[in-house]
């Protein structure tokens, strides 16, 4: 229950975090401009075991009146890697920013950003891709050390 309770605080607080970028991009809005609206803005890949690759594409739409340009995708580690849709967007069209998960080392609940850079009229956006990382090693000794545990002969 702890752990439920941790994750919705922390979706809240990146929900709070983003909130005045959606508020922004609505407001500022000019009369030529172009307009990043992603479908989604995370996505929990769930469980998922060291060394195990998982890719999520990323939808959005312009809904602006310019052609939108992605020019960079930025990522913070080298466990996650990403390409998008280079060819400009036009006004109502849609496009994706694809991001791809591989951890080798580790455990546990994990987050990461991508940045995605654009002439949109909020120019920096932040997506998020996250999970729960199994250490396979791990979660063996574990199963092993309750099986010797719970064994009665």
């Amino acid at each position: 229950m702890k752990v439920f309770f941790n994750h919705l605080i922390l979706i809240i607080g990146i929900l709070i975090l983003s909130l005045p970028n959606l508020i922004a991009q609505q407001i500022l809005v000019k009369k030529d401009s172009a307009v990043l609206s992603f479908h989604e803005y995370i996505y929990d890949f769930g469980k998922i075991y060291q060394g195990e690759k998982v890719t999520h594409e990323f939808r959005f739409i312009n809904t602006g009146n310019k052609p939108l340009v992605i020019s960079n995708v930025e990522r913070e580690c080298g466990c996650t890697s990403s390409r998008w849709t280079p060819e400009p967007i036009m006004p109502g069209g849609e496009g994706a920013v694809w991001a791809t998960f591989i951890i080798e080392t580790g455990y546990g609940n994990i987050m990461k950003p991508l940045h995605i850079f654009s002439n949109a009229t909020i120019p920096q956006m932040d997506i998020y891709i996250k999970c729960e990382l199994l250490n396979e090693k791990l979660n063996s000794k574990i199963a092993d050390s309750l099986k010797n545990t719970l064994n009665l002969h």
